[in-house]
């Protein structure tokens, strides 16, 4: 069985694939600059030997990326942004370079075989061409910023390449086309350099996670019925991984619930956001003191069961008893739907006339750490005074004993 290639031998792949390519159209560029004298040419030589070096980092800095040691325990992810920030200056230095040629050398230059030199830049655009676009979607797929930065200065070449053939052509039929040709070369160059660095620099900045990511973020966890609210979250890109840092309100759940509840969430962020390295969840309960208890009621405020409530009205008791009395909400009498919404609802007791019938309807209560109070009790009113003197009791044993 062929064992399937993970995402960093991918990358390391792609990168070994771009030094070859650059490797090869240096030493081909570079040779027929010098054969035919071509200022054009020798400008792309140098713009391939920047992306050699380029992609020599590249190499390097997806190697190194990967590795964890005691001294970095989260990774040197970002050894693959800072490559893409000293590619890009590679960059700049061709464009410098270029122009230089270009406008200030006093050498005049006579293009000779310019059959040759075409011939060497359309294998140099079809191979660039061809190359950068798989790399492009390598790159995406793999989510790496480096092999996306070698991917885009690799297309730059392709467009140079086509700027400096339109050159060669002119300078075949007579027209000195060759300096302009490479000052345009020099202009792509200088703008795929700035694109490469500016994301560079963000990223070593620690720049949040995109808009629409974090928004997607945030759905993923507002689906969870125990989440209350989200009181914050940052999240940061360090190489090809994302860092999610977020505080939750969540439902008073027991200790095991809560744990399990974060788990799930952080097991669905990780399924839906693509190369996140770790998301570290704190969590507070909505509530830390007094209670909030729901009573099934009809429209004299009797208390009934979860088949035949129409009415949940909540009831807020401090630590000292004092009582306040919500507007209530008006529910369909079924056990599944009176069910969810209690889930739901940030309640610790729900007093009812019977405790519900379906297994599932009483799991998920527990699972909410919601307790069901089932009373003898036929009016609202002689319900909540028996949570309160049972409430009021428990307080005062709970104090005596701490003291």
């Amino acid at each position: 069985m062929v064992e399937k290639p993970t995402d960093q031998t991918l990358k390391e792949r792609w990168a070994l694939g771009s030094l070859i390519l650059n490797t090869t159209l240096t030493v081909l560029k570079f040779v027929f600059a010098l054969i035919t004298g071509s200022l054009a040419l020798m400008a792309e030589a140098i713009h391939s030997f920047s992306d050699l070096i380029a992609s020599v980092i590249s190499l390097i800095s997806v190697r190194l990326s990967a590795k964890k040691t005691k001294e970095y325990p989260y990774g040197l992810y970002k050894v693959e942004n800072i490559a893409s920030v000293v590619i890009s200056f590679f960059l700049f230095f061709a464009a410098y370079e270029i122009l230089r040629e270009a406008f200030f050398s006093e050498e005049e230059r006579v293009v000779k075989n310019t059959e040759l030199a075409i011939g060497v830049m359309l294998f140099a655009m079809i191979a660039t061409f061809i190359y950068s676009r798989l790399e492009l979607k390598a790159a995406k797929r793999l989510n790496s910023p480096a092999l996306l930065a070698d991917a885009q200065h690799i297309w730059a070449d392709f467009l140079s390449s086509a700027i400096v053939i339109v050159g060669l052509v002119g300078t075949h039929f007579g027209y000195n086309l060759d300096k302009y040709a490479a000052s345009i070369v020099a202009l792509f160059v200088f703008y795929s350099g700035w694109e490469i660095f500016s994301s560079g620099l963000k990223v070593l900045l620690d720049v949040s996670l995109e808009k629409e990511e974090i928004e997607k973020i945030k759905k993923i966890i507002y689906s969870n019925p125990a989440v209350v609210d989200i009181k914050h979250i940052r999240g940061r890109v360090a190489g090809s991984f994302k860092f999610l840092d977020i505080e939750l309100l969540l439902h008073n759940y027991s200790l095991r619930e809560t744990h399990r509840i974060v788990d799930e969430i952080e097991r669905k962020i990780k399924e839906e956001i693509p190369n996140i390295d770790s998301v570290f969840i704190h969590y507070e309960p909505v509530r830390q003191k007094g209670l909030r208890i729901a009573f099934l009621t009809d429209e004299e405020k009797s208390i009934k069961d979860f088949k035949t409530a129409n009415k949940v009205i909540t009831v807020d008791i401090s630590d000292s008893g004092e009582m306040q009395i919500n507007n209530p909400l008006e529910v369909e009498p079924d056990e599944k739907e009176i069910g969810d919404i209690l889930s739901k609802i940030n309640i610790d007791i729900v007093v009812a006339s019977h405790h519900p019938e379906e297994f599932e309807v009483r799991w998920n209560l527990a699972r909410a750490g919601v307790m069901v109070w089932e009373t003898d009790k036929k009016s609202f009113d002689e319900a909540v005074k028996e949570i309160i003197n049972s409430y009021k009791e428990f307080n005062k044993k709970e104090k005596g004993e701490q003291l």
